[in-house]
């Protein structure tokens, strides 16, 4: 069950889009959860704003994924789209950087989903918790249509 309680740390959702579990994600190393535990959206907007705030860990260079460091110690990646990688940085444009301290509603990244699609590349964005055993209790919101900004995941601290 999704839930917010006192000490709840809220992560919103970095993109307007669709709230899909990400065991649909077609990629096993998001879909059995080898990174951590998580969630994905299939995009309707073209950027990734910050989820919360945070330090970038790592702005990868292609501009395809983000990780981030929030001040509540959650160690988050956000991967837009599945084997993008090897789109080796197109339709991507980084907006920060490595170090860079970024607050909720920051812009990180833009991207052009149409672009990626046109491509071949599904533009369907993980989120996951990459210290996930570090925590008590992960929960997401349920499938279905989300904006930015909105609540996505909800993290109990142990």
């Amino acid at each position: 069950m999704f839930g917010f309680g006192n000490k709840s740390i809220i992560v919103a959702s970095p993109m307007d889009g669709v709230v899909v579990s990400v065991s649909k994600v077609n990629d096993p190393v998001f879909s059995e959860e080898v990174l951590g535990r998580g969630i994905a959206v299939k995009p309707e907007s073209n950027h990734v704003i910050a989820p919360c705030k945070a330090t970038v860990d790592r702005m990868f260079e292609t501009g395809h994924a983000v990780s981030l460091l929030t001040d509540s110690s959650v160690e988050l990646l956000i991967h837009v789209g599945i084997d993008t990688v090897n789109l080796k940085g197109r339709h991507y444009g980084k907006l920060k950087n490595s170090g860079d301290v970024v607050n909720t509603g920051d812009v990180l990244m833009k991207f052009d989903a149409a672009g990626i699609s046109a491509d071949g590349f599904d533009t369907t964005t993980p989120i996951v918790v990459c210290n996930s055993g570090d925590f008590s209790d992960i929960s997401f919101a349920p499938e279905g249509p989300i904006k930015e900004g909105d609540p996505l995941i909800s993290i109990i601290p142990k």
